[in-house]
């Protein structure tokens, strides 16, 4: 049968079948629209815009599973925050899609096909993801019955290629039957899907990357993050649009604008040599939601035993020995080591082959500058600055400048 007739016999299918189903679960349907009604509230169905076939817009209609919550500013408050178990029971038991059924019948969707993700992924796809579009998207698929949340998008976007090419009805059939076969063990993956479904990794978010500060310090931890297999990487900079180029990334905003995109990143690292300022740049991301991404170079040796905080960032050939604690947003540049059992604080900088021994304890915001030595039990305070080629044997008291060998505050 040529694909005209699969087509044909396919949409004769849906539609009676389609129908059959809003009638026979009709009662289904109120009770749950009812208990929707009575525990969330109104509306009692989500309407959402998502590519249909060829990419086309269609308005998908699912049942309602969140409650509305909103944060002082009246933003919503995340998923595991507005998610209920009643929420979760429709989600797991897939009664939240029965809406979709009405898609069938409208033409919208078919019952089998690649689910419908959001319009603004449709961008993202590569030129074989996009033919995921090639048919019509589905209530239940091949990706659906061979692993679901258990695989990467790029598992699923293969799947559902492969559903496009060898699409029949058949096939169709026998992906019903699994589909129905399936949800009958809901209770043995409803906690694994609640999970997936409070804590989904967005496939627009997917490897994108923001960092902020485009500098040469910026250009370096773009290329670390690189190699870390970081596939989408954008810089945004306060200089832009005056620049709109840093190295081989491009600079797409200004910091006010990361923050108001900041949902849009898998990650987001600030590369900015000033430790205040760092410090106060990610202060903010993380109050607009950001996720603060930890960079560590394949060629950096960080042992398994030590905890890097949020947005640290680990350059080529450094080593952090076991049971060291590095606050959030430090940087560990290129060649310096730090030994066991050291402490440093949040927005520390370690300069290029800086040496700290075991046990040394630096505060909040302070910089040991490129080649120093710090002697094994000292302890230095916050906001200081350590010179380059310095040697401290002693401990320093909080907002010094000290130089030399071994190391006394400058001007003394």
């Amino acid at each position: 049968m040529n694909w005209l007739g699969i087509e044909m016999l396919k949409r004769l299918f849906d539609v009676i079948a389609a129908t059959a189903g809003l009638i026979v679960l009709s009662p289904v349907i109120v009770i749950v629209a009812m208990m929707i009604r009575h525990k969330l509230g109104s509306p009692v169905l989500f309407r959402q815009v998502r590519p249909g076939m060829h990419g086309k817009p269609f308005e998908m209609v699912k049942f309602r599973t969140m409650r509305d919550a909103l944060d002082s500013r009246g933003n919503p408050l995340p998923d595991a925050e507005r998610m209920t178990r009643f929420g979760s029971f429709l989600r797991s038991s897939s009664l939240d899609e029965l809406p979709e059924l009405w898609n069938v019948v409208k033409g919208d969707m078919s019952l089998v096909g690649p689910r419908p993700l959001l319009m603004e992924y449709l961008p993202l796809y590569d030129t074989e993801q996009l033919r995921r579009h090639d048919a019509r998207p589905g209530v239940t698929g091949w990706a659906q019955i061979n692993g679901r949340n258990a695989l990467s998008w790029e598992e699923k976007f293969k799947l559902d290629v492969w559903y496009v090419d060898n699409r029949s009805f058949w096939l169709d059939l026998r992906i019903i039957f699994r589909t129905v076969k399936k949800s009958r063990r809901t209770r043995r993956y409803q906690c694994a899907r609640r999970s997936h479904h409070v804590q989904i990794y967005r496939f627009a978010k997917m490897n994108r990357l923001a960092i902020l500060g485009a500098s040469g310090h910026g250009k370096v931890v773009a290329d670390a993050a690189a190699l870390c297999g970081w596939e989408h990487i954008e810089f945004f900079d306060d200089a832009w649009p005056e620049r709109t180029v840093c190295g081989a990334w491009s600079i797409v905003g200004d910091s006010a604008q990361l923050v108001a995109a900041v949902d849009t990143y898998a990650g987001v690292v600030v590369a900015i040599g000033n430790n205040a300022i760092r410090a106060a740049k990610q202060q903010l991301l993380v109050q607009a939601g950001a996720v603060m991404a930890t960079i560590v170079h394949p060629a950096a040796v960080v042992s398994k035993h030590a905890h890097l905080g949020d947005g640290s960032v680990v350059f080529a050939t450094a080593v952090i020995n076991p049971f060291c604690e590095i606050g959030d947003g430090a940087i560990l540049n290129t060649g310096c080591s730090v030994d066991h059992d050291c402490s440093l604080g949040a927005f520390v900088h370690v300069s290029p082959g800086a040496r700290l021994a075991g046990q040394v304890q630096v505060g909040d915001e302070s910089w040991v500058g490129i080649g120093a030595s710090v002697r094994q039990l000292t302890c230095i305070g916050a906001r200081v600055t350590v010179g380059a080629g310095a040697v401290v044997v002693s401990a320093v008291a909080d907002d010094l400048t000290v130089v030399g060998v071994p190391a006394r505050e400058l001007g003394r």
